[in-house]
Formats: C-alpha cells, structure tokens, sequence
C-alpha cells in the first residue's frame, strides 16, 4: 500500500514539475522545460541575450534541456507503469501472481 501511495505521490510531483515555468528564474523571465515566458516591463538585458517582445514562447533549443525534459517524460511514465503494476498486485488474489506483480513493480520502480 505504501508503495503505491509513494507511486502516486511521484505522478502527481512529476506532472507539475513538467508543467511548471519556474526551472530558471530572473526578474520578468522564467523558463520551464518546454516554454519561457517574458512579463511586462521585464529589465534588459534578458538571460541568454533573448530579444523576445513580452509573452510567452517555446523553450529554447539546448541539448540541456532536452536530455532534462527527457529523463522527466522517461521518469513518469516508468513510474505510472510502476504504480499499475503494484496496484495490480494489490488486487491480485493469487499469491504467485501478486508476487510476480510486486517483484517486476520493484524493478520498474528502481529503473524509474
């Protein structure tokens, strides 16, 4: 039971991890994984030298944050088939079958 609730807690941190902007932060400008956002009035000269008029665009194009956003994306999906696998087991009536559950939750967990 724990470790489905843990499975749950780390789907859901994933999730607003992945949707937040706030990754890299200065006055007027924060940047996410997948977008950065300019405010209005935002002092000049931005980070990275960016001449974007105030809104918000697509991330920029670094390696960096590919391979972060990446390992983010890899992590919950391991972690979400981690989390049915042990709800799975949970479930299960049968002993071998829960344990089979269990065993490959663990693994897929520590993969995660």
């Amino acid at each position: 039971v724990i470790a489905f609730i843990c499975g749950l807690i780390v789907i859901i941190l994933m999730i607003m991890a992945l949707a937040s902007t706030d990754w890299l932060m200065a006055t007027g400008w924060r940047q996410g994984l997948f977008i950065h956002c300019i405010a209005e009035g935002a002092p000049t000269p931005l980070p990275f030298n960016m001449q974007d008029p105030p809104g918000c665009y697509q991330a920029r194009d670094v390696s960096y944050i590919q391979a972060a956003a990446a390992l983010c994306i890899i992590t919950l999906i391991t972690d979400i088939v981690a989390t049915l696998l042990t709800g799975l087991g949970l479930r299960s009536k049968d002993h071998m079958k829960k344990y089979k559950y269990y065993k490959i939750a663990v693994y897929v967990m520590v993969l995660s």
